[in-house]
């Protein structure tokens, strides 16, 4: 296969239905067996997937040389940077085997080495800021204008600006390329006028939220849902989450719910973030031309953290590199922790290699993070999945501090030893932001957050109120919003109202039976924006004046003081409008502030000035030349000619607005997470971080591994197993793992067990050989108030525990409730 012309090879079938045959191991090649056939007797294979093309010659002349990228790489970075690229390729890399660096030197080498054009290259990530990195580390190996003309952005991203140039093409969609794109708290809003409405009689209360997460459970369970009806996505929802609980009241109404919702996205012209992902794929499913222009576009695509991959993320991905196959995938199978919101594993398990034929794998085993002691508790904690990846992680790092498990009273005495040896770290020389306390519900960081403030250790809640979800921006960008799709039913909402103009609910209700009743698309009820800002009421024979916004009170059904205030809203939007042609959207949000009083009105309100702050801080971000770069043009000629300056007019609007959407689907803000102080987080949100010294809270039996989860089934608690396993793998030096003898959780107090993952731990690094330690009972009558501390450490000296809970110290040598695990025996 390697050297023969591709022309002259024949795919014949799978080699362990061929090794029986040949009398020859299934495993005598890592590729799919070939037989080299004469040109004039080639055939078409009759089993088996269509051969690739012939790999495209580059336009530039290989530029071989400088290989100063593949310095200080393993044999195994090596090898997957240099793998041909005729073949899709899987990387298998385990946490802190230099996944980033391989990817950065893959593209080197495509460019550098075997002169591929750039603008050919697609780099996909799971976050902007990986994106971001992955450039900036580009421009030292390729160059600034190389560089640039890499296409790399979010999965969102890509998306969203392929449908912003072709969404024209996706037949009956109902979305102008002008579309909106609906946010987590957009969503939530449009649900929760449905539900409403829907369970009127019943008089029941449904969570929007809950809802939200079935509907997009149900579109990740499908490649695409571009004119499936909600009857459809109900039964794909329940064969692809059968564990899903849902209440019974809600799940007779969901299809009906998921329609109405569908129907009132398609009228105001909006997707929701899964719409940007399943339109697309439609789109290039629908659309040869599309379709076609998109793989001539991007003939390497090479994609991050592939296990974390939805049905309608691979399908993506496989539409833009088959037939030709010229793909390049990095991912970690024991590092697939998002099921929960649609990932499935299975993509980089199986469907890789059965859809993209002759897939070769590399795994990268070397972890350059952590010491030889972490990563030994990390591998045993990892064996405890049975549907783990074949790849063994080898520290290179020898020996280590021990792994620390400490035990304490209460969630309390926990956070309150977080705390003191955060402190402690950071006067022995390890920045703040160097350390990091991981949790596994939000519900944990409370105590924790008031400890740091008793100790005066400057820290952040990561996953906190994030800069583009804050009341006041998101008022903000609505009117943007607004003034570029009037259709926009949820930020019309948010701003005829804002600041007051006595515009309440009830006129509201009144404007909106108004525009109920007028014709529009479909038989569908007018969108509101529409008619009182594109005067579509207006029938076009009929000669308007200029001031004429709005039809008189009695044909609205409104009384005149109302009528006034709609009329001078109306006025205020197109005055708005006009301003928006030749100003950028930094210049459109000052004019917005001024002509509304936004400012006075903040001010007035408790914390003004900081949230006006926000708002300077808004019109700042939207006046750099960045604002309106969005992702990279999806046309290369674009990329050469970018602004100094921000872009004006809809366009610049446009790209503003999508750049502001693509932001808010992002879980921390960015300063936060770059802050020098210790973060405080979720392990979900650890993930792909690294720190020097890691505590890991809540160490418990029901916590870790959560109990609904070990009652779901394998798959659900192997993902517990996962979920530890990169909680573990973040340390990079210092690894605490912190349980609590008790614990209240919602009101309610429980005693519970240590985790089973410290057992393991400790088997691994001490040695499973000695009898297990019995357990200590924990009291039930040491009573509350002064004296509880020394009563509950005299109970455990008794048992031959020596602890030192008043003074927080960490327990060591115990039988069972705490100690310490090292590679040279326990203490």
């Amino acid at each position: 296969r390697w050297s023969l012309p591709r022309g002259q090879t024949r795919w014949i079938g799978q080699r362990t239905a061929i090794a029986p045959g040949a009398g020859a191991p299934a495993d005598f090649t890592r590729r799919s067996p070939q037989i080299p056939i004469p040109p004039q007797h080639q055939t078409t294979p009759v089993r088996g997937p269509p051969p690739r093309q012939q790999p495209l010659t580059p336009t530039t002349p290989p530029q071989r040389g400088d290989q100063s990228h593949l310095e200080g790489m393993n044999d195994e970075q090596r090898a997957a940077i240099l793998a041909p690229i005729a073949a899709p390729m899987k990387v298998l890399a385990g946490p802190g085997s230099g996944k980033t660096r391989v990817l950065v030197g893959r593209v080197t080498h495509l460019i550098n080495e075997l002169g591929v054009p750039p603008s050919q290259i697609l780099c996909i990530t799971f976050t902007n800021k990986a994106a971001k990195e992955m450039k900036e580390r580009l421009v030292a190996n390729v160059g600034v204008e190389n560089a640039k003309a890499i296409t790399a952005g979010t999965f969102h991203s890509v998306a969203a600006r392929m449908l912003r140039k072709d969404v024209h093409a996706l037949e009956n969609y109902g979305r102008g390329n002008d579309f909106v794109i609906y946010d987590e708290t957009d969503t939530k809003a449009l649900l929760r006028k449905i539900l409403v409405e829907k369970f009127k009689e019943e008089k029941k209360k449904v969570d929007a939220g809950m809802v939200k997460g079935r509907i997009s459970a149900a579109k990740s369970a499908v490649d695409h849902c571009v004119g499936v009806p909600g009857s459809r996505m109900v039964r794909a929802l329940v064969d692809a989450r059968p564990n899903l609980k849902f209440d019974p009241g809600v799940k007779n109404h969901f299809a009906a719910v998921y329609d109405e919702y569908e129907a009132n996205l398609r009228a105001s012209n909006a997707l929701d973030f899964d719409d940007l992902l399943s339109a697309t794929v439609a789109l290039l499913k629908s659309s040869g031309p599309v379709r076609q222009h998109y793989q001539q576009r991007w003939r390497h695509v090479l994609v991050d953290e592939f296990q974390d991959t939805s049905l309608s993320q691979y399908e993506l991905i496989r539409e833009l590199a088959l037939p030709r196959g010229q793909v390049f995938v990095v991912g970690d199978v024991d590092q697939a922790i998002y099921s929960w919101r649609g990932a499935e594993v299975a993509n980089i398990r199986t469907k890789f290699d059965d859809d993209f034929f002759g897939a070769d794998t590399v795994m990268l085993t070397k972890n350059y993070r952590s010491t030889a002691t972490i990563v030994k508790a990390a591998r045993a904690v990892i064996g405890e999945s049975l549907s783990r990846s074949p790849l063994e992680l080898d520290a290179v790092q020898p020996g280590g501090k021990d792994v620390a498990v400490v035990a304490t009273e209460d969630e309390v005495e926990e956070a309150e030893f977080a705390a003191r040896e955060a402190a402690r770290a950071a006067r022995d020389g390890v920045p703040l932001k160097e350390i990091a306390v991981l949790y596994r519900t939000h519900h944990q960081s409370r105590p924790l957050e008031e400890a740091f403030v008793r100790a005066g250790v400057p820290h952040v809640v990561i996953g906190d109120t994030a800069f583009y979800t804050r009341k006041e921006i998101k008022d903000a960008v609505a009117y943007l919003r607004v003034l570029l799709n009037p259709r926009d039913s949820v930020s019309l909402a948010r701003i005829i109202n804002t600041p007051p103009r006595k515009i309440g609910p009830g006129t509201l209700e009144k404007l909106t039976t108004w525009s109920d009743s007028l014709p529009w698309d479909d038989g569908m009820p007018q969108p509101l924006g529409a008619a009182l800002l594109r005067r579509t009421w207006a029938n076009p024979d009929q000669g308007l004046e200029e001031d004429d916004v709005l039809p008189s009170a009695k044909e609205m059904g409104l009384g005149a003081a109302a009528h006034k205030s709609v009329s001078n809203f109306c006025r205020l939007m197109r005055d708005l409008e006009v301003v928006m042609e030749g100003s950028t959207p930094g210049e459109l949000i000052e004019a917005v502030v001024k002509s509304t009083g936004f400012k006075e009105y903040l001010i007035d309100q408790e914390n003004g000035d900081e949230r006006w702050g926000f708002i300077k801080e808004l019109i700042s971000i939207a006046n750099e030349p960045s604002a309106t770069d969005g992702m990279d043009s999806l046309e290369p000629e674009d990329d050469a000619t970018a602004p100094a300056t921000p872009a004006t007019g809809e366009k610049g609007l446009m790209d503003f607005l999508e750049g502001v959407a693509l932001l808010m689907s992002a879980e921390t803000r960015s300063e936060d997470a770059q802050a020098d102080a210790v973060k405080l987080m979720t392990m979900h949100a650890a993930k792909g971080l690294e720190f020097d010294t890691v505590f890991i809270t809540g160490c418990e039996d029901k916590l870790i591994p959560m109990e609904s989860f070990q009652k779901d089934g394998r798959e659900e608690m192997d993902e517990e197993v996962r979920l530890f396993y990169v909680g573990i793998t973040r340390a990079k030096r210092k690894l605490f793992l912190c349980r609590s003898a008790k614990r209240t959780r919602f009101g309610l107090t429980t005693y519970p067990d240590p985790s089973p993952f410290l057992a393991v731990i400790r088997d691994a690094l001490v040695g499973g050989g000695a009898a297990k330690p019995p357990a200590i009972p924990v009291p039930t009558d040491v009573g509350e108030g002064a004296g509880k501390s020394e009563r509950l450490a005299a109970h455990l000296a008794a048992n031959g525990v020596r602890a030192a809970i008043g003074s927080h110290e960490t327990f060591r040598g115990g039988r069972g409730v705490g100690g310490a695990c090292g590679a040279n025996g326990g203490r």
